[in-house]
């Protein structure tokens, strides 16, 4: 049945060095991803506690923002709201501090690999604490601190992007960076949050911020703007002074906006069910051999060298010219994105009564997760290859001393080459958001979780009070 939970040394000095490290780091590596794997299935069998013990052994070391972050999750569907945003905001307060790297971090990831620097989180990452804190104070019946984490997610996505913009050197990765700097969905969020508090003028704000990230973002993500948000916009600028906004927009974008529903109810309140389904897309590695040239000796420096060797590690690259000869195969490992796990359902159909109402698609982060690393590819190469030269640079000294010596650290450099893959793996693939208007009073809705055919798999009933001009916010999460 488909579970579905509420909720700088001489060269022989080097040597040594790479030696030492090269165990914990190969160990820890694997270490970390076994435990995510077994971490998920705890998740799905509901074993909060279990799953707590695994994130708290792992403790520690630069792996700790991601501790927080799984932590902070386990506790928010375990149904401990406030725990939850008590280790989410620790979690915000690190990533805040981790945005400046320390000096003897970046050395050791130029002479051993990216897993001995902390881990930052992604700006997509970022985003999803405050909208599970919004829902952890939903929860805990406070509004007011949900609508200031639901506006506060959408600035993090925003200023976390503006921060991997400064760090990449190429337009084209910081233009590929711009278009991750918005959310349709947490835009969306944030409008149903402030409409549920009477904040009409905030309210109108977000629904068009929002129908303006998701015509943008759709090519990234795959999610066209939902017909619910076009309704939302019409409803709240017709009725709270909008209305020449609105018929820009409806001649801008007709796109937006649904052909009416007759005989839609406006008595009642609003119930918004999201459905987070499936695993996000984890990160995997891949390894490249990239030439070393006989020419290549004219470099004013390693960065220089390292950024033509970028050129070099595609898959169609050769030389055109049969007079140069390849001295050297620098070998890399490299970031690359694995599969998403697709949950069984991907959607909802709520019903009460004679009303009904099916999901629709509201982001997916999987895709984020790709495009990100889209964007952050070439800076990363550059950054891998500069640490493979070094440790190019350092074989060649000691094969200048010794033969066997030089084997060894060779041997050692590849040995300690392993991608940075550590991502929030917590995190689900894909949501969607149903709305359904029910009038007054205690409703019972059966939820039908549906499949990517529309299928039903799993049903259930949730019980809903509905104020007059209230709103119910719900989430759930569906897994594999």
């Amino acid at each position: 049945m488909e579970q579905v939970r509420r909720v700088g040394a001489r060269a022989g000095s080097l040597a040594l060095a790479l030696a030492s490290l090269a165990a914990p780091v190969t160990t820890g590596c694997a270490t970390y991803v076994a435990s995510n794997v077994e971490m998920r299935t705890m998740i799905e069998g509901g074993e909060w506690e279990q799953a707590l013990e695994r994130i708290d052994r792992r403790a520690g070391g630069t792996d700790r923002l991601l501790q927080l972050l799984n932590r902070g999750h386990v506790l928010h569907y375990a149904g401990r709201f406030d725990e939850s945003n008590a280790v989410f905001q620790q979690a915000e307060d690190l990533a805040a501090s981790l945005y400046t790297r320390s000096i003897s971090q970046e050395a050791a990831s130029l002479i051993v690999n990216d897993l001995t620097i902390d881990y930052r989180a992604k700006p997509f990452e970022l985003a999803m604490v405050p909208f599970y804190r919004a829902f952890n104070y939903l929860s805990l019946g406070d509004t007011e601190a949900a609508q200031v984490e639901a506006r506060k997610a959408t600035l993090v996505l925003a200023d976390a992007v503006e921060a991997t913009i400064r760090e990449l050197r190429r337009p084209a990765d910081r233009e590929a960076a711009r278009k991750l700097q918005d959310s349709g969905f947490l835009h969306w969020f944030a409008g149903m949050l402030f409409e549920s508090e009477g904040a009409a003028n905030d309210a109108f704000v977000a629904y068009r911020n929002a129908a303006r990230a998701f015509l943008a973002g759709t090519a990234l993500t795959g999610v066209a703007p939902p017909t619910a948000l076009g309704r939302d916009l019409e409803r709240v600028g017709r009725r709270f002074g909008f209305a020449s906004e609105v018929d820009e927009l409806r001649v801008a974008s007709p796109e937006l906006f649904p052909p009416p529903v007759t005989g839609e109810p406006d008595d009642g309140g609003e119930v918004v069910f999201v459905l987070e389904s499936g695993w996000v897309a984890p990160r995997d590695q891949v390894i490249l051999n990239v030439p070393i040239l006989d020419i290549d000796h004219g470099y004013s420096s390693n960065e220089d060298w390292a950024w033509d060797l970028v050129g070099r590690s595609g898959s169609g690259w050769g030389s055109s010219s049969t007079s140069v000869d390849v001295e050297y195969w620098l070998t890399v490992a490299v970031p690359t994105m694995g599969q998403p796990t697709t949950g069984s359902a991907t959607g909802v159909r709520l019903s009460a009564g004679s009303r009904s109402a099916a999901s629709q698609p509201a982001d997916d982060l999987s895709r984020r997760a790709a495009a990100t690393l889209d964007a952050e590819r070439g800076q990363i190469l550059f950054k891998t290859l500069l640490r493979a030269l070094v440790k190019y640079a350092t074989t060649r000294a000691i094969e200048n001393e010794d033969a066997t010596a030089g084997a060894i650290a060779n041997l050692l450099g590849v040995l300690t080459e392993r991608a940075d893959t550590r991502c929030w793996l917590t995190l689900p693939d894909r949501l969607a958001v149903a709305r359904l208007r029910l009038p007054p009073g205690r409703h019972e809705v059966r939820v039908d979780y549906l499949d990517d055919g529309g299928r039903v798999v799993h049903s259930e009933t949730e019980v809903i009070e509905v104020a007059e001009g209230g709103w119910v916010f719900v989430n759930r999460r569906s897994f594999s």
